[in-house]
């Protein structure tokens, strides 16, 4: 009788910590879970404990349950290398085997596991998408508009692609959250649905990063640049921009704050520059060409205790400055920093780059891309 009565206090016991150790219930709404959570690898549960009704049964369900921790630790601990290890010649039974183990291990990780969990995800699906394809082969080019416009496709056609395009054509095909998309000059690529991939992590994360990583993957499933061109409206270009002057502002302290700050300067700058093929503003900086941008811009100034506030008016008052004004206060050198002379065009933009003091695109992006992903990225070699 003592052995079942010390089994039965050491059973509680740990049912108390195993209890006390799961995550937060609000951030684990079964709702979000993802299409992948009918798992073959399953969380331990301690469910067995509560139903219990003897200490033999009690003990039976300890000594499961001790199993299945093991098991989900020792998966835990090997999965950077099962993320790692896909790649272009993975198929997608891979890909949910992978799912399952996140799904399991990111009840019991910490904040730096989760993170980089996310990090080698999104490498994984870069990797498992490539497809060693040269832009310039006109079968694939024919074949990727066709899969794009959801068009059909001949068994001729098929055969000039090589087999792994056709594969991920069959994900596309099957809806496996696998899309085309023309990225411009010719060049498509196979991409992930990164709604499904934020909604794997986002559970599991603090309010500052959860946020993050929705709004990125809101804001990159459509491509950015098309050629050398914004591919979205000013109106939304404004959104993002206070979205991230927002984001900021209510999280100093976040991990993300360098990245998020680094797209509030890229909208900054696009906002009163454009890039090379989009111009919002006419070229002496004196009107805008749509009524419409100039409305947005009007109510962005408006906005308290907000530096994108202080740019529009800054803009207002350059707009209404003379020749002589700008080129007193912002004086133009002879030639640029390649020792070539400035034209006209390139005087104005010059002048108003010191009247506004925005980072160049250059400065605010460096080495990271924060336009593709759910995450910013290093890029070695730019």
């Amino acid at each position: 009788m003592q052995m079942n009565k010390t089994t039965l206090i050491i059973g509680i016991s740990l049912l108390l910590g195993i209890t006390a150790c799961q995550p937060p219930s609000d951030k684990t709404d079964s709702s979000d879970a993802t299409s992948t959570s009918a798992q073959s690898v399953e969380s331990p549960s301690t469910q067995p404990l509560v139903e219990a009704k003897t200490p033999k049964a009690l003990t039976k369900a300890l000594v499961k349950l001790s199993e299945k921790t093991l098991k989900v630790q020792l998966i835990c601990t090997k999965l950077d290398d099962t993320i790692n290890a896909i790649d272009n010649k993975s198929e997608i039974e891979d890909i949910h085997t992978v799912q399952r183990q996140i799904d399991a291990c990111l009840p019991v990780a910490d904040n730096a596991e989760i993170l980089r969990w996310l990090e080698y995800y999104q490498a994984m699906y870069g990797r498992f998408l490539s497809a060693d394809s040269s832009m310039d082969d006109e079968a694939f080019f024919t074949v990727m508009e066709n899969v794009e416009q959801d068009g059909k496709l001949t068994v001729a056609q098929l055969k000039q692609v090589n087999p792994r395009v056709r594969y991920l054509i069959s994900l596309v095909r099957s809806r496996a959250d696998v899309s085309v998309r023309y990225m411009g000059e010719d060049h498509f690529e196979f991409h992930h649905d990164l709604s499904a991939m934020a909604d794997m992590f986002t559970p599991y994360l603090p309010d500052d990063q959860s946020e993050f990583i929705q709004r990125m993957a809101q804001d990159n499933q459509e491509i950015f640049w098309f050629d050398t061109a914004i591919a979205i409206s000013f109106e939304e270009l404004v959104e993002r921009a206070v979205f991230w002057e927002d984001f900021i502002s209510r999280y100093p302290d976040s991990r993300f704050y360098d990245d998020a700050n680094a797209l509030l300067d890229t909208y900054r700058y696009l906002l009163f520059f454009g890039s090379e093929n989009v111009r919002w503003i006419d070229d002496d900086i004196r009107k805008f060409y749509l009524l419409k941008d100039e409305r947005l811009m009007m109510q962005l100034a408006k906005r308290t205790d907000s530096q994108l506030a202080e740019d529009v008016q800054k803009l207002l008052v350059f707009m209404e400055q003379s020749d002589s004004e700008r080129h007193q206060l912002y004086p133009v050198p002879d030639k640029d920093e390649n020792g070539h002379k400035i034209n006209q065009w390139e005087v104005t933009h010059y002048q108003l780059n010191k009247a506004l003091d925005i980072p160049s695109l250059r400065d605010t992006v460096k080495d990271r891309n924060c336009l593709h992903g759910v995450t910013c990225v290093v890029e070695t070699g730019q």
